[in-house]
């Protein structure tokens, strides 16, 4: 899981970095790797502008053969892993609203996406974390992941807590206070935290 601090306000350097950190998580390695985010924690006053921010720059990446310049985003490893990952948001569909993402009208650069494992990145939703079990426990190996509004950082914790331990999470933030009780708080829920 990724955390935005309460401090680092839209327009500041800190929530561009949050914005770019996102972004490449979803999408290095078409979202499959283990430590890719899964889970973003977004201060609930914030959820406008990380959205639209978010959605902007992911409708800048440009998926297809690796080898045409440009292209950002390659394919899954092969078609069942494809249906594994859609069917994983399906599930999460469930209790999540797609907020960008479409399978149907996906293009590709430089490849056949009938012949390949290609897939869009997916950006989810969910307002009632506390009250949501799948968007913690439910892993698609691929470039998903579901934003979620949180009001405090003991919030944000707990969160964290949800997912039942992860091989990482990140906070972004300058407040070195806030850095420290997150750090703290989430980490037996995690092999390590970046600041």
């Amino acid at each position: 899981c990724m955390v935005l601090g309460d401090d680092a306000k839209p327009g500041t350097p800190d929530f561009d970095v949050f914005l770019k950190e996102v972004r490449k998580e979803i999408t290095v390695k078409a979202g499959q790797k283990c430590t890719a985010v899964r889970r973003i924690f977004v201060p609930e006053n914030y959820i406008e502008d990380f959205v639209g921010g978010i959605k902007k720059m992911l409708s800048q990446t440009t998926i297809g053969n690796p080898q045409v310049e440009g292209v950002k985003m390659g394919s899954l490893a092969g078609k069942v892993q494809r249906e594994e990952v859609l069917e994983k948001l399906r599930i999460l569909q469930a209790d999540s609203e797609i907020l960008y993402g479409d399978q149907d009208t996906l293009t590709v650069v430089g490849a056949d996406k009938d012949k390949g494992a290609f897939i869009s990145p997916f950006l989810l939703f969910n307002n009632k974390p506390f009250d949501t079990k799948s968007v913690h426990e439910v892993e698609a190996f691929g470039p998903i992941a579901t934003v979620m509004p949180y009001k405090t950082i003991q919030e944000a914790v707990a969160l964290s807590q949800l997912g039942k331990g992860s091989l990482c999470s990140s906070i972004i933030t300058s407040d070195v206070n806030l850095a420290r009780e997150y750090t703290l708080e989430a980490a037996p829920y995690h092999g390590r935290i970046l600041v």
